[in-house]
């Protein structure tokens, strides 16, 4: 064993006390939220892709067979660690500092790669109503493409979140309250009209389970990793175990509270635009549908699924598009369906569901810039990470630096796209979940003393809360890989190499001299 390195570990001391505990229920509810949700958009494809039948049973299924589990798990583990870095330190007290690095090292990925989303999600809500976004733009005899113009639109983004993370975390909290009712708002007025909508047509629309020529396991394929990805992340904000208020009793209530809101939330839009104007007659078909490649559109999409041309035609869809409808696109057929095409309620509703759409990207960058930041300052505080990523702000008592370098990061991978991130994102979130449910386990047999909030139902109970994740995951998984090959994880699997690297290099050239932070106990460290 090296020896101590006494003043790294005060340097380390003194930085890790300068963090300020501010967050209460409120505005840590506001955080889970846009980790684990953060509005509607994004939920789209599970009915175009999966068919708006698949898309309802698996907003009713996931949360009940993967999402209350995690939460279930989550409390136990982070009353028993409540600090600054928590799935790091669950891993790495049951399995070993390599595995702690490990899935450290997969969930900041998973916030790089998360943060990266939201731009380009962003920039299709931008286009709604300003088509040089989607479309590019000509200054002079030099054409602009749209990717460089959404690139310019996510780092103005990303450099404004910045400075608003380094000022605080109850800041960023709050904001994200404010930012969450600014969001719902457009949605409720969008769903009250497409219930009316429904209400007065006397009708009862059929929708079918699935696409027309789609397979149940493709379908559910599909749909679950949109699914998962629209009901995951219930861990990353524990991250922040140091700033909380009273860790063990807010943390379960905010979950609770985020649940019930990222139901609600996924739900009542989804059945008000199915039901209120944008499902009947094979609409439903377009719901956030893209492209199979570039500048080919959403025709051949579409033929997939049997839909001819005359009927594209009726439902005023171009098919050289490059995406289907997201909620922007949902709303103004529900608006045209209550006052007629030329009707102005089409273009409102439009219009302020696409800001809607902005708020939800600025409250889902907040979100998910806290676990990319805070975890490598809980590695650093541990040694296996560069020292400069634990410097605390000595105002804001914030890990400033590593908020700068999340932000470079997150700056460089505003360039990639969406379906391709969301397979990307779910599978290096579920190895690291798979990690913390078994840390669960051997935590009760290495630490069988230690107070905590026991999952419920004594050891049936726990293994019912593993294995029904453990299941949807391994399905997930091997049909993703059945229906389309390792292509889809090859990134991943290279993300996971090159932290392996990392850990080697920190293993011996950082961490000697720094002794391991204490867990278990916040704002403790031996």
């Amino acid at each position: 064993m090296s020896e101590i390195n006494h003043q790294a570990v005060h340097e380390i001391s003194v930085e890790r006390k300068k963090l300020k505990r501010e967050l209460t229920v409120l505005p840590l509810f506001g955080l889970i939220y846009f980790t684990v949700c953060g509005g509607s958009f994004g939920s789209e494809a599970m009915v175009g892709w999966s068919g708006p039948g698949m898309g309802l049973l698996l907003l009713i299924i996931t949360p009940l067979i993967f999402s209350i589990p995690n939460m279930l798990m989550v409390r136990e583990m982070s009353s028993m660690m409540p600090a600054e870095g928590g799935y790091y330190h669950w891993v790495k007290q049951a399995f070993g500092p390599f595995f702690g690095f490990i899935t450290g090292w997969m969930n900041i990925v998973v916030s790089w790669v998360d943060v990266a989303i939201y731009p380009v999600l962003a920039a299709y809500y931008l286009g709604y109503f300003i088509p040089v976004v989607r479309n590019g733009m000509m200054v002079g005899d030099t054409f602009i493409s749209s990717n460089i113009i959404s690139w310019v639109v996510a780092l103005v983004l990303i450099w404004l979140i910045a400075g608003l993370q380094i000022r605080g975390a109850r800041l960023a909290g709050l904001t994200t309250n404010w930012l969450g009712v600014l969001m719902l708002l457009p949605l409720l007025i969008m769903s009250i009209f497409g219930f009316i909508n429904w209400a007065q047509s006397g009708e009862t629309i059929a929708i079918p389970l699935l696409p027309d020529g789609e397979t149940f396991v493709g379908a559910f394929s599909v749909g679950l990793f949109v699914a998962m990805w629209n009901f995951m992340g219930w861990e990353l904000p524990t991250s922040a175990g140091d700033e909380i208020v009273n860790p063990k009793r807010t943390y379960p209530i905010a979950m609770a509270l985020t649940l019930v809101a990222a139901i609600a939330t996924y739900s009542i839009p989804m059945v008000s635009g199915l039901f209120g104007g944008a499902g009947a007659d094979g609409m439903y078909q377009l719901w956030g549908i893209e492209e199979y490649a570039t500048d080919e559109g959403i025709g051949p999409v579409l033929a997939d699924y049997g839909v001819s041309e005359e009927q594209i035609a009726s439902w005023g869809v171009d098919p050289t598009a490059a995406i289907g409808w997201e909620y922007p696109e949902i709303a103004h057929m529900i608006g045209t369906k209550f006052s007629g095409e030329d009707g102005a309620l089409a273009a409102f509703l439009g219009t302020i569901v696409t800001i809607s759409a902005m708020f939800s990207m600025i409250g889902l960058f907040i979100g998910n810039s806290l676990g990319a930041s805070r975890v490598p300052f809980a590695m650093a505080a541990d040694g296996m990470m560069p020292r400069w990523f634990v410097r605390v702000h000595p105002k804001f008592g914030t890990p400033w630096v590593s908020i700068l370098v999340a932000s470079l990061v997150f700056s460089v991978l505003s360039l990639s796209t969406f379906a391709f991130l969301v397979v990307v994102d779910v599978f290096l979130n579920v190895v690291a979940l798979m990690l913390q449910f078994l840390s669960l386990w051997k935590l009760r047999f290495s630490h069988p003393h230690v107070p905590r909030q026991r999952v419920p139902g004594g050891w049936f109970g726990l293994v019912l809360v593993t294995l029904l994740p453990f299941s949807i995951i391994i399905l997930a998984i091997v049909s993703q890989v059945l229906e389309e090959g390792f292509s889809s994880i090859w990134l991943a699997l290279l993300a996971i190499v090159v932290g392996v690297v990392v850990y080697l290099l920190n293993r011996k050239y950082v961490k000697p001299g720094v002794p391991d932070v204490n867990p278990w106990e916040p704002g403790s460290a031996d």
